[in-house]
């Protein structure tokens, strides 16, 4: 039967008096299942210890089984004495183990500076002692050192990595157990985890260790030989893969998150290396806006030498080459990270690896597009993006000759391209040095380089094994996004990031509420990014894009395509397989908060970005309205992800009440209540305040302002400018608005003479033709709650509207405009202008009204922020702020 003590209790403290000249040095072997292989661990110990560089050896039992274990122990304690402290416990698994005898280490030695783990089937190499003596003294700010490996048993010898970095170790476990670690790692109570019990362990408190401020540093040499066996509990541990680092991302988030591991990232091993024109200098950087500058010599020797030794030496994974000019294009337009992020996307994703991917830059006249394929034109491309491993094959496989083509347009080489066009984009000068002929320069370079004879070279006698090539460092990120291509995006002390999840940009009304809301955080100390999930244009419309940061697509066509499952009568986007899902969660996984609005594709990662601790809400705006009067569209499909969302916004009250009617629980519902859709323009309240100086006997104006299409009652609209037009000719009737009137196939008009202005874009337009209005139409068949309405009426026009949606919060009928039921609107719309036109006082008075109860922005998000402060540890709310949300949950 085993003990439960100790064979041969010891004195705590010191062996003998001495001075301490050499560092003190004990070795902790746990023993279970290696009766007769635990001599040969001991004698090894043994050795170091009567060359006096090993203090003392703790053996801790851990209940093995063998008798045989328990009589070696007793012959090698008469062997060594009070050399050896014996520990017999029941049996509680390794990392149990290994704290006792860590614990009995301490306890024994009060001089102690460190202690080595040693399992009992492997034994120090000759000499062990000296060498961690020696590593200890000269390397004082090291708190652990890992050796490298020498195996016996099977044949094998590798190295680690020759410079402890915490990124990889977050990608395997640098460090065998078998380390010597100063004491000053345990006096901070770090120790094994004891639910451990399938492996992993030792990686864990490496983790542990260096969460709490501690580095280890390689030995650079073997300080045991490590016995091989074909299985052993390490490849036990190993086909338990996937369950343990899930176990360990875990519990040591603070190091697998995003932003943690991009910073790691970004510190040393930047992903992109950018040379732009003929600059005698390249820039290194992860995200754009931090970047450091080195010699195009520099980069050209990180290049060779990391190909000559890929474990030991770093190079940027992608090289950039941009005609002068195109980055400073895309700062300007808020697209640079965008830009990176879809450069290394296609070559992550491409099903066909290219040579390398051509890159065009062009001026629009309306919008900012993108293409993901733009061909092989016969133009030189103004930027190309190329990988590590491309140009290998390149100044390897091919002759200069060929290399010298690598410019040519069309181009010879495999190729793939993508474009973007900007809108008010001053053009580039094409004189310049194009990206392919930058590639042709550079490739031509590396091919003659004076470091190439290098690459024929081996350096390390041992194999890799626990050394990483430096060029995985970008993939490290991905793995806690599933995979997903991560966002360029280093996080700022006490800077809080929100996102803008959009299925399209092209500036209606949920467009306008983004951008106002992003406005309103902006001003609050949040750092804007407005994401587009599509191939749609992106339009600036003048401000619209101003409180943003950065401004993203993420261009795929199938996120708009509406032709998945369908959930009560609403079809999802058929987007969604899990390269697609890992690259959105990797595109938005550093935001604090993210906000969806109306992209159905986001729905499908909302929950897995919830669970890596972003905070998610959803904003609904319009539920649609079928031919046949049946409710669809997004705030359905929301309904259906509820469960993946902090919270959901509604742009009225009424919408609020029907989400929750439908299942949404009332305290995760927030009416943030629209208000106008873009700011005033400088000097625009004094021409409001002012318009009731115009004559009475001016033509009444009447105008529309909206899309031309069945939703705002656009039949409705035609009978409505015909029958004004025949009662009171003089009647100036003005439609602003993409405009379907040139289809061959529509059965409406409008009157000859209606003025048809076309989408009206920006502040300064918008504002001018509402103060040249006096009376607004919207005889919809369904609504939210429009901006346009909003709009009018800060401009002191009075609206005339069918009571859809929620009309009547923002318009009390016969005050601050006019509601009328659907059924016959036509001619009560008709009727109603009639009345203002020959009551001028009237409609004077509904003008002012109108003009005194518009809506701000600021109060509509401050519950909002309230919240988000509170949710997110930000700053204390301000009183107001507290007020309003106590305001807001007494309307509720």
């Amino acid at each position: 039967m085993t003990p439960a003590a100790d064979i041969t209790p010891l004195p705590a403290g010191p062996i003998r008096a001495r001075h301490k000249t050499a560092p003190a040095i004990s070795v902790v072997v746990p023993i279970k299942g290696h009766p007769v292989l635990i001599d040969d661990a001991i004698a090894s110990v043994q050795r170091e210890i009567e060359a006096g560089t090993i203090q003392r050896l703790i053996a801790v039992n851990d209940g093995c089984e063998y008798a045989e274990t328990i009589d070696s122990l007793t012959a090698w304690q008469e062997v060594l004495g009070t050399r050896m402290k014996v520990l017999h416990c029941a049996n509680a698994g390794l990392s149990a183990a290994r704290n006792r005898g860590i614990a009995a280490a301490l306890e024994a030695d009060a001089d102690l500076d460190a202690i080595f783990l040693l399992d009992a089937d492997n034994i120090l190499v000759a000499g062990a002692g000296a060498a961690m003596q020696s590593l200890m003294s000269r390397h004082e700010q090291a708190d652990w050192f890992y050796p490298d490996f020498d195996f016996f048993g099977q044949n094998g010898h590798y190295v680690t990595d020759r410079e402890y970095d915490l990124l990889f170790h977050a990608q395997i476990n640098l460090c065998e157990a078998g380390s010597l670690i100063r004491r000053r790692i345990f006096d901070a109570g770090i120790r094994f985890d004891e639910g451990m019990k399938r492996g992993y362990e030792d990686w864990d408190f490496w983790l542990s260790a260096a969460q709490a401020g501690f580095r280890g540093k390689p030995a650079a040499q073997p300080l045991l030989l490590y016995r091989k066996r074909p299985v052993s509990m390490l490849s036990n541990s190993h086909n338990a893969d996937g369950e343990l680092r899930r176990y360990l991302e875990t519990k040591h988030a603070w190091l697998f998150n995003t932003p943690k591991l991009l910073a790691l990232e970004a510190a040393r091993f930047p992903r992109f290396a950018v040379i732009e024109g003929q600059a005698a200098m390249a820039r290194l950087l992860t995200d754009p806006t931090q970047r450091r500058e080195v010699s195009i010599d520099e980069l050209e020797r990180q290049i060779m030498a990391h190909f000559a030794e890929p474990f030991a030496n770093h190079a940027p994974q992608y090289i950039v080459l941009l005609r002068e000019g195109v980055s400073a294009r895309l700062t300007e337009s808020r697209l640079l990270r965008s830009f990176f992020w879809n450069a290394e996307r296609r070559w992550a994703r491409a099903n066909e690896r290219p040579q390398f991917d051509l890159f065009y830059l062009e001026s629009s006249a309306g919008g900012h597009h993108i293409a993901n394929d733009c061909g092989n034109p016969e133009r030189l491309a103004d930027g190309v993006v190329i990988d590590l491993q491309a140009i290998r094959d390149l100044i390897t496989g091919d002759d200069e000759d060929s290399l010298r083509r690598i410019d040519h347009a069309p181009s010879e080489f495999s190729i793939a391209s993508w474009g973007l066009e900007l809108e008010g984009m001053s053009p580039l000068e094409l004189k310049t040095a194009s990206g392919p002929e930058l590639l042709r320069s550079f490739l031509l370079r590396l091919s003659r380089s004076r470091f190439r004879s290098a690459l024929a070279q081996r350096w390390e006698w041992r194999e890799q094994g626990g050394a990483i090539d430096r060029a995985t460092s970008v993939s490290i990120p991905r793995r806690v996004n599933a995979g997903g291509i991560v966002f360029p995006l280093l996080k700022q002390p006490g800077q809080r990031d929100i996102g803008f999840v959009l299925p399209i940009f092209d500036f209606g009304g949920v467009e306008k509420v983004v951008a106002s809301m992003a406005r309103e955080f902006q001003q609050n100390g949040y750092r804007c990014h407005l994401f587009v999930v599509s191939d749609r244009p992106i339009h600036p419309d003048g401000w619209a894009l101003q409180a943003f940061t950065s401004v993203n697509w993420m261009p795929d066509s199938s996120a708009i395509d509406w032709t998945g499952t369908e959930f009560l009568g609403t079809a999802e986007p058929s987007w969604g397989n899990d390269v697609e899902k890992a690259d959105m969660i990797g595109l938005l996984s550093g935001m604090d908060v993210v906000v969806n609005a109306h992209s159905g594709a986001l729905h499908k990662v909302a929950d897995l970005l919830r669970r890596r601790g972003v905070t998610m809400i959803d904003h609904e705006h319009l539920l649609e309205r079928s031919i046949y009067g049946r409710n669809y569209g997004p705030p359905k499909l929301a309904l259906a992800y509820e469960y993946a969302y902090d919270l959901i916004l509604t742009c009225s009250d009424a919408l609020r009440r029907w989400m929750h009617a439908h299942g949404v629980p009332r305290e995760k519902l927030m009416a943030v209540v629209n208000a106008p859709g873009y700011p005033l323009p400088h000097g625009a309240r004094g021409l409001i305040e002012r318009r009731g100086e115009r004559a009475a006997d001016k033509p009444l104006r009447v105008l529309f302002m909206g899309r031309l299409d069945p939703q705002k009652g656009v039949h409705r609209l035609s009978q409505i400018f015909h029958s004004l037009a025949l009662q009171a000719p003089d009647i100036r009737l003005t439609i602003a608005g993409g405009s379907v009137v040139d289809r061959e196939d529509v059965d409406f008009s409008f009157p000859r003479g209606t003025q048809m202005l076309g989408p009206v874009r920006g502040a300064e337009a918008l504002t001018k033709l509402l103060l040249d209005t006096d009376i607004m139409v919207l005889p919809s068949h369904y609504e939210g709650l429009p901006l346009s309405i909003l709009e009018a009426q800060r401009c002191g026009v009075v609206v005339i509207a069918t009571d859809v949606g929620a009309m009547d919060e923002a318009i009390q009928h016969g005050t601050t405009g006019f509601i009328l039921p659907e059924d016959g609107c036509e001619e009560a719309f008709a009727r109603q202008i009639m009345l203002l036109d020959a009551d001028r006082r009237l409609l004077a008075q509904v003008s002012r009204d109108a003009d005194r109860m518009a809506r701000d922005w600021s109060l509509a998000v401050a519950p909002l922020l309230v919240w988000l402060n509170r949710r997110e540890g930000g700053p204390a709310a301000e009183e107001e702020g507290v007020e309003e949300l106590d305001m807001y949950r007494s309307i509720l």
